[in-house]
């Protein structure tokens, strides 16, 4: 299949573009680099129209997005731009342009609050970064598409993007006194199985909006000591605290656990849990 991906230098994206062309796929990038396959100011409709105009892939992957919570509440323009413009110009452009092309669209679990596990339905917004990419979900229905809610973690391929684990790690190597959050729940998977997985979502295509998640979430605070075990790492610098005696300048949602059982059902894949997920980051840290 040819795909065009966007933010394929990202931490996701990474991991993506070396998976999909391993399985054969033709991949092309698009972004504002002049050294990728194809090059636009994204946010443009004009420019993003004749740099598509040159292929016609049967897929478009897009991974681009503003995910820096506290940024996103400083500059909601910026991340308009990044989390709806963008999606918007993609869908304008298959609208218009009488194309094939089906979209993936790459949202988060910020939507969801309250207990959990959730299902798709169960929406809360609790800050400017999940408004904007529940507003880039609803710019990608309008065309045939899979919006994909997800979380990650794993060692990055990007050294301007650390992930959560990363940052772990990191602090946890250097002895450094950090908190992680006991009251905040989440349910994400690790960047190498969900490029795996990807790939089957491209193949298949299902249309839709669906969880991405490990299965039985926990707390991060749970998630970092159950890191630190497997990686044999100390944690009496690493203490147990609550997100709302954190100086962060957006609101935090407090359970964002998926139900992901409509993905699993859709694409016939069992979902690992997150204990799983956790246990094979054993070889994936050096130092």
């Amino acid at each position: 299949m040819q795909i065009v991906i966007l933010g394929a230098s990202g931490r996701l994206g990474s991991y993506l573009l070396p998976h999909l062309i391993s399985c054969g796929h033709e991949v092309l990038c698009l972004s504002r680099s002049k050294k990728d396959d194809l090059c636009a100011d994204l946010t443009d409709f004009g420019q993003v129209c004749l740099a598509l105009r040159r292929v016609t892939p049967d897929v478009i992957v897009n991974l681009v997005a503003q995910t820096n919570i506290d940024e996103c509440e400083r500059c909601p323009q910026n991340a308009y731009l990044a989390n709806v413009k963008i999606v918007e110009n993609l869908a304008q452009w298959i609208k218009t342009s009488g194309s094939l092309t089906h979209l993936v669209q790459l949202s988060t679990d910020q939507l969801y609050d309250s207990f959990g596990p959730h299902k798709e339905e169960e929406i809360t917004l609790k800050n400017y970064y999940g408004f904007s990419k529940y507003a880039g979900e609803i710019a990608a229905s309008k065309v045939n598409s899979t919006i994909l809610r997800t979380n990650f973690f794993g060692q990055s391929r990007n050294s301007d993007s650390e992930t959560f684990s990363d940052w772990l790690v990191d602090n946890l190597i250097k002895g450094k006194r950090i908190t992680v959050f006991d009251d905040v729940y989440f349910s994400p998977l690790n960047l190498q199985y969900l490029a795996k997985i990807l790939e089957i979502v491209v193949l298949k295509r299902r249309i839709g909006t669906f969880n991405l998640g490990s299965r039985e979430g926990m707390s991060k605070a749970d998630f970092a000591f159950n890191l630190a075990e497997v990686l044999e790492l100390s944690t009496k610098n690493m203490t147990r605290g609550g997100v709302d005696k954190a100086k962060l300048v957006a609101k935090r949602a407090k359970d964002m656990r998926m139900d992901s059982s409509r993905f699993e059902k859709e694409y016939g894949v069992e979902l690992p849990t997150l204990k799983q997920e956790i246990q094979s980051m054993k070889s994936a840290y050096s130092y």
